[in-house]
């Protein structure tokens, strides 16, 4: 039963996102097919990761480097795109430069392994994918919406 984001529905999102993502390596729109995401337990105090998946192999940079871009946009609460263009003075010593982080209606994903523009256009989709998902869980016929009592899952 739908009780809330999981590792388990990031999972199906990101299932989802992979065939466009191939694409677009295939078009060359993007510099390869690589990478990795994660998304930020938005339901951790201490920012845990929930998810985290890989375009290829994967490669330990391109993890530190979305870790990076999710810290940036969990300290000051905006895309780490807007940092670098119209906030840089909000970076800090460590802080990495480069963006893909986005955060969108209480989810933090960021992702790392191509260009910047399109490692955040792979979070927004996750973000948006995420999102569908767990509103189709909730209001579809039967969902959680339409169980008894006023608490998920109890």
């Amino acid at each position: 039963m739908f009780t809330g984001i999981s590792k388990e529905i990031c999972a199906q999102a990101w299932d989802i996102l992979l065939p466009a993502i191939e694409k677009a390596a295939a078009l060359e729109v993007t510099d390869g097919l690589r990478g990795t995401i994660l998304v930020i337990d938005p339901a951790s105090p201490t920012h845990e990761v929930l998810f985290t998946g890989h375009v290829g192999e994967p490669e330990d940079q391109f993890l530190e480097n979305a870790t990076g871009k999710a810290k940036v946009t969990l300290r000051v609460g905006m895309d780490s795109s807007r940092v670098r263009q119209d906030f840089p003075h909000l970076y800090v010593r460590g802080d990495i430069k480069y963006p893909g982080a986005i955060l969108r209606d209480g989810l933090v994903v960021a992702f790392s392994g191509v260009q910047s523009e399109f490692d955040e256009m792979i979070s927004e989709w996750m973000v948006s994918a995420i999102r569908a998902i767990c509103r189709d869980a909730m209001l579809r016929p039967g969902g959680a919406a339409e169980q008894p009592g006023p608490y998920l899952g109890t």
